[in-house]
């Protein structure tokens, strides 16, 4: 049950409803940064790869209408990469009735060719941190500036929890429930937008190093 509803509040299922212009501005927050990133690695002068992003945000708008939720079809994230990836292939076959240069034709071919476990590990790992980031930065204003301090010197710092709670007057015991107060609320923030795997593996290590 717990799993059904974290993945009734996931932000696609969010995103169906036309009037729930939040949790488009929510959508957009996180995603277009991973795409114009994408985007910009593959040597895209800014504006087109501005073009790109719009042209793939709007085709999730247009998917959006339809959108059911089927663990058996694939992860959104993966749905974006592919997204993403045959928008900037169409862009260079548009700009290939110009000269291309070497570079331009390299990138052409390597899009128009499945995808190297390289570059979808990189897309993965760029997604965490995104998303990751995201959160962080979100749940930041909630909490008080020396439980704050005691999350990122253990979970982010990865320093121990006797070291950090002698910089910031603390027991050992209090830095860890304000660390595991976070990473519960980070959880939650994470989970509102994607309840996948990672997500919980994630959680699961940094709550285990408590």
């Amino acid at each position: 049950m717990h799993t059904e509803i974290l993945t009734r509040e996931t932000l696609l299922l969010r995103l169906r409803d036309r009037e729930d212009q939040g949790s488009w501005e929510e959508f957009v927050e996180i995603y277009t940064p991973l795409l114009y990133n994408y985007c910009k690695k593959r040597d895209l002068a800014h504006a087109d790869a501005s073009d790109i992003v719009q042209d793939v945000m709007r085709s999730v708008s247009l998917a959006m209408v339809n959108f059911e939720y089927d663990p058996e079809k694939g992860k959104f994230k993966g749905w974006l990469f592919t997204a993403v990836r045959n928008a900037i292939s169409t862009y260079f076959r548009k700009k290939s009735r110009r000269p291309d240069t070497v570079s331009d034709t390299e990138v052409l071919e390597s899009l128009e060719s499945e995808p190297r476990e390289e570059e979808a590990k990189r897309w993965e790992k760029d997604y965490q941190n995104q998303l990751m980031g995201w959160a962080l930065e979100k749940i930041k204003g909630e909490f008080a500036e020396r439980i704050w301090d005691a999350f990122v010197g253990t979970a982010l710092e990865h320093r121990s929890a006797e070291a950090v709670g002698e910089d910031l007057g603390m027991s050992k015991n209090a830095v860890g429930v304000a660390k595991h107060r976070v990473m519960t609320r980070l959880r939650e923030k994470v989970h509102s937008i994607d309840a996948g795997k990672w997500e919980m593996e994630v959680m699961a290590r940094e709550s285990d190093a408590l």
